[in-house]
């Protein structure tokens, strides 16, 4: 764009070069929040616009200075030629220790002559972290004004970005950078996690993607699938950029430490290994404070699967008729009984004086028993007062034998079960075991304060696959697991047929989260990314990515059977079943018991009996003596 013709000099030129970057700014800067400007003490630049604007001059409290701005929403960046390799240095620095995370951050450069265009500071990898760089530089030879925008590109060189300035002319005068990332790869890092994630080695013609240099030396291509990779690799499409991946199948997700350092996945992003990481990752404190995430991806529901309950011993078919609380009302009811009916029995044998025995212990119990089993019994009706309390007793037993019948006629035929674990509450009053292979699903309900929350953190063990493989099986703890949005289970590796018949989902969520995929705080096509995201969801399409994933990486089988475990019919082969010896086990061991009672008692009575007739002969024999 000309500025000046004839022979104007060069003071008059820098002026009308600081008008313009003024007219730069006012035009495609000032939607901002604020815009920095960077100088040295020796730049003489006028910065006059009617936007905000932070002058931060490069001495020695520019970083401080530069982190403050930052920290204040600064987003937009004017920066002179002699300030340039300082703000470079320390940008990326700075950004980390900001809890500020504007995306499409924009710089503009100053330049004093044409020829510093091709100084290598201009190779900077800080660069690659704005969107848009453009450099404003004063054409002494036509006294105009030449602005270059900065351009990515991939040389075909594997896991390299090339940058380069071209000139532009307009009428955009700060274009889009990544509009068209020409082939440029973005290092993503994921695991095998179906349905969210999935990769395999494949050959060039049907390959997405292929391993970072960094992980794997050897050129070797990738297939990539899952609802959130497959998001991935739809934007690289859609904006020309290739996928280059690193993985971390011992750390998986990993941990972040607050050293800025960190394992698995997220680790990688957070130590600036890698640019993106995806496989439902949830919004976690200790990562945003060194890295950021994109909008929500899907939603995930963190929940536990936990042994169906088992059928009943046969053994306990006589008491399953009752539960614990009216059995104790049965037993204090039937105590109260015997002690009135022997009471009254024995008020009775002092009023009336009659000539039979007078009624035991054993009698009123025995009493009470032919009642409660509906047998007869010998009544009492010469008092008035017997008469009522035999009758209220008639009644009494006759409603609980009734009661009793109809419930063993159920316990009998319909198979009992033990109490099911169906919600998170249920869980931790059992004291139940419960684990997985990573302590990242707790760390959403470490603080929680709810006591039964506490008690489930304190249950939670981690544990390895093989520990998980085997424990599916001996019914004595919960596994952790996901509800993906469209209703799958996973995962689901350490279930076989076998174990998701012995398995049941809680019926409620441990707790529910987004899943979102997590960059750099600088990040440069995040802005783009959260756009393409809505866009993807708005459409639906997920549910058609989740179930063809689900279909292709997921056993169909044990999908069906973990989610219908709760349906009707699913404890048992029907809802009847065909009455067995082993139904009558309780019977006989109340049989035994008795049986066993009455003849360890029959021979302390022998005993007993046979001592009395011993000490009386023994009385006898000194009294004729």
């Amino acid at each position: 764009m000309e500025l000046l013709t004839g022979d104007n000099s060069t003071t008059v030129l820098n002026a009308s070069l600081t008008a313009y970057v003024n007219y730069l700014v006012l035009r495609y800067l000032s939607s901002y929040f604020a815009v920095c400007v960077f100088t040295t003490p020796s730049d003489d630049i006028q910065i006059n616009m009617p936007v905000p604007v932070v002058v931060i001059s490069i001495d020695s409290s520019f970083n401080r200075r530069f982190q403050d701005a930052v920290d204040g929403g600064c987003q937009a960046f004017v920066v002179t030629e002699q300030a340039m390799t300082p703000f470079l240095d320390a940008f990326v620095p700075v950004h980390d220790n900001s809890d500020q995370r504007s995306s499409e951050k924009q710089l503009l450069v100053m330049m004093e002559s044409e020829d510093e265009i091709h100084l290598k500071k201009f190779t900077h990898p800080t660069l690659l972290e704005l969107v848009n760089v453009v450099i404003v530089v004063p054409n002494h030879s036509t006294e105009s004004v030449d602005l270059y925008s900065s351009k990515i590109f991939n040389d075909g060189t594997r896991s390299t970005v090339n940058f380069s300035f071209e000139q532009i002319e307009g009428p955009d005068y700060i274009p889009d950078t990544y509009q068209n990332m020409n082939n440029v790869p973005v290092h993503l890092c994921t695991l095998m996690y179906p349905p969210y994630s999935y990769y395999e080695e494949t050959v060039d013609e049907k390959a997405n993607a292929r391993y970072h240099a960094s992980f794997k030396e050897k050129n070797v291509f990738l297939f990539l699938d899952g609802t959130e990779v497959t998001l991935i690799v739809e934007f690289c499409r859609k904006y020309n950029c290739s996928i280059e991946v690193s993985l971390d199948e011992e750390y998986l997700w990993g941990e972040v430490f607050d050293n800025r350092t960190g394992n698995g996945i997220m680790g990688m992003v957070v130590e600036r290994r890698a640019d993106i990481a995806v496989s439902a990752i949830y919004y976690l404190s200790n990562i945003f404070k060194f890295a950021t995430y994109t909008h929500p991806l899907s939603r995930s529901g963190v929940t536990v699967l936990v042994p169906k309950p088992l059928i009943q011993p046969p053994w306990r078919t006589p008491f399953l008729c009752f539960s614990p609380s009216l059995w104790l009302a049965v037993i204090v009811a039937f105590c109260v009984g015997v002690l009135t009916v022997w009471s009254i029995e024995k008020v009775r044998f002092r009023i009336l004086d009659p000539n039979e025995q007078p009624v035991t212990f054993s009698d009123s119990t025995m009493t009470m028993i032919s009642l409660y089993v509906e047998q007869s019994s010998t009544i009492r009706s010469d008092l008035l007062s017997c008469t009522l309390l035999f009758i209220s007793l008639m009644f009494a037993g006759f409603m609980i034998g009734s009661a009793y019948n109809g419930g063993l006629a159920g316990v009998m035929t319909i198979p009992q079960h033990e109490k099911s674990i169906d919600t998170v509450r249920d869980l931790a009053d059992t004291g139940m075991r419960w684990g997985a292979t990573a302590l990242p699903w707790l760390i959403p309900i470490m603080t929680a304060p709810q006591p039964y929350m506490k008690r489930l953190v304190s249950t939670y063990r981690v544990v390895d696959e093989e520990f998980i493989t085997k424990h599916t099986k001996l019914h004595d703890m919960g596994f952790v697991g996901e509800r993906t949005e469209y209703n799958h289970f996973v995962p689901e590796d350490f279930v076989d047929s076998e174990a998701s018949n012995m398995l049941q989902l809680l019926k409620d969520d441990l707790y529910w989260a987004s899943a979102a995929a997590i960059v750099t705080k600088t990040c440069p096509f995040r802005q783009k990314l959260n756009d393409f995201i809505m866009l993807v969801k708005q459409s639906g399409i997920q549910y058609y990515w989740e179930l063809q994933a689900s279909n292709k990486y997921l056993n169909g089988s044990i999908q069906t059977t973990i989610l219908n475990a709760r349906s009707a019919g699913s404890r048992s082969k029907g809802h009847m079943m065909k009455l067995t010896v082993l139904h009558f086990l309780g019977a006989y061991m109340i049989l035994a018991v008795g049986l066993g009672l009455a003849s360890i008692m029959f021979l302390w009575e022998i005993s007993q009996t046979r001592k009395t007739n011993l000490s009386n002969r023994r009385k006898q024999t000194k009294r004729e003596g």
